[in-house]
């Protein structure tokens, strides 16, 4: 049974394997925020100058939108704010939707937590992904989304595009995919939970 609204908090561990290897930077959106685990741990880097968050849930955030909506991302004041970034682990069934919308929206890049079978080309986003293949892709061991140790059925990587030629293509010690070992984690500690909302 899916948990209510897709709310599947990200390990802390997850977005910090992003941030070693994607020099994300300046402002950043977090359009699916949910408890504020990915915004923690981007509000730690110094690289980056200011987070911006938004989630479905009212109990997150003070103006709940949806982020599959066309709509939301046209009504933002993007003149004074426009992300630089787009970093998110957004609900894997409307992935499809969001990615490009963040795509169009970002002004460097965009980051997002998928499975790795987003990578196949069903409907609704084999089109997009024929113009778009990521840039790089950063492959995780498998992650405990519930906080109980159980992981996910299936793999998951962050999904990296950039507007521009991004680092890695240039420098040869940068490679494309990359796979991340697994944390040296207490045994069984596979989350660290957060508890404050944005």
């Amino acid at each position: 049974m899916r948990r209510e609204l897709d709310f599947y908090p990200t390990a802390a561990w997850a977005t910090e394997a992003l941030l070693e290897r994607v020099p994300i930077a300046g402002r950043v959106l977090e359009p699916c925020c949910g408890a504020g685990d990915i915004v923690t741990v981007l509000n730690a880097s110094d690289r980056i100058r200011e987070v911006h968050v938004n989630d479905i849930d009212k109990q997150w955030v003070r103006e709940p939108a949806d982020a599959t909506n066309a709509r939301y991302w046209r009504s933002r004041q993007w003149d004074t704010a426009t992300p630089d970034w787009v970093v998110t682990n957004p609900p894997f069934g409307v992935a499809h939707k969001i990615v490009p919308l963040a795509w169009e929206t970002a002004r460097v890049g965009v980051a997002m937590l998928l499975r790795l079978t987003y990578l196949e080309p069903c409907e609704g986003r084999a089109g997009w992904l024929a113009r778009h293949p990521p840039d790089k892709l950063i492959v995780l061991p498998r992650i405990s989304f519930t906080g109980d140790g159980k992981t996910d059925l299936a793999t998951c990587a962050w999904f990296v595009w950039c507007h521009n030629e991004p680092v890695w293509k240039q420098n040869e010690l940068c490679p494309a995919i990359e796979v991340v070992p697994p944390p040296s984690l207490a045994p069984g500690r596979m989350f660290d939970e957060v508890t404050d909302a944005p």
